[in-house]
């Protein structure tokens, strides 16, 4: 395996299917870039799954600190939504567990199949690899988990605007007593929305990087078939082409046998008796 092209920490390089799949490969010439992109983007996808767990804990930090939400609904709303993300995180968690296990008995299946069947195993890897299903489903995840950081990020805009005005009179009435400019409450509104809705539109940014690296993974395997494809259809080329060769062989043999017998001496002449009539 070319450890430049390794993901630093990703232990599936390290497992050991993984490795003889690699070892397979090279003995007999096959590109390994396919496998290594599959496994890389994987190892992307579980770091991004970490900064998406440091996320949450940011999003309920910063609602703990959002006093002027204490009695309103939007409390209770953005608690409903952690815990919606929350779950779903576990879930794509999960997944991509479950994706890593199935690219190890992919390796594992595949190396038993070159075992017992030789080097034409190789030409259909990417049969061996059960994975796209798995990887749909993540992106579907990420996919809800991002449109739930945009209603989030909504709801907080929109109460950092309602509280903001109803408290605005008030304020500026104070303010014009001793004697200081009104409160702009729009810019002040600005600012509350912008640090409580911080987190969720990382969160979201965080979501789409893991459905893009689905989509790498998805393009991976479908270049990976189409290699195969290409595998199979040189080697069907080649098996045609003695085939080929043996026909014109066998026309080529009998062509001259007919020409052999048709000038052998005395060949097929007819035989005549003593006083010249034929026999």
């Amino acid at each position: 395996m070319d450890k430049t092209t390794a993901n630093g920490g990703n232990i599936l390089f390290d497992n050991e299917a993984v490795k003889e799949m690699y070892e397979i490969m090279q003995k007999n010439n096959k590109d390994t870039s396919g496998l290594t992109a599959l496994i890389n983007h994987v190892g992307s996808m579980e770091k991004f799954v970490k900064q998406a767990e440091n996320q949450i804990t940011d999003m309920k930090s910063q609602l703990e600190t959002m006093k002027e939400a204490q009695d309103h609904p939007i409390r209770a709303s953005l608690q409903n939504t952690i815990k919606t993300l929350e779950v779903k995180v576990a879930e794509i968690k999960t997944q991509i567990a479950e994706l890593k296990n199935n690219i190890i008995e992919g390796c594992k299946n595949a190396v038993q199949s070159f075992k017992e069947k030789g080097a034409s195993a190789l030409d259909k890897i990417a049969s061996f690899f059960k994975i796209k299903s798995g990887l749909q489903a993540i992106k579907l995840n990420t996919a809800v988990n991002a449109d739930n950081c945009d209603k989030a990020v909504a709801k907080i805009e929109s109460f950092s605007n309602e509280f903001h005005k109803s408290s605005r009179g008030f304020k500026n009435m104070a303010r014009i007593v001793v004697g200081k400019k009104p409160i702009d409450a729009v810019k002040e509104a600005g600012k509350l929305s912008k640090a409580v809705s911080a987190p969720y539109k990382a969160q979201k940014s965080i979501q789409n990087a893991i459905g893009k690296q689905c989509d790498k993974m998805i393009t991976a395997l479908n270049n990976l078939e189409q290699q195969t494809e290409v595998n199979r259809n040189k080697k069907a080329e080649k098996s045609e082409k003695p085939s080929l060769l043996a026909a014109l062989e066998a026309n080529e043999k009998k062509s001259k046998e007919q020409f052999s017998q048709k000038s052998e001496p005395g060949k097929d002449t007819p035989k005549k008796s003593k006083n010249g009539e034929e026999l």
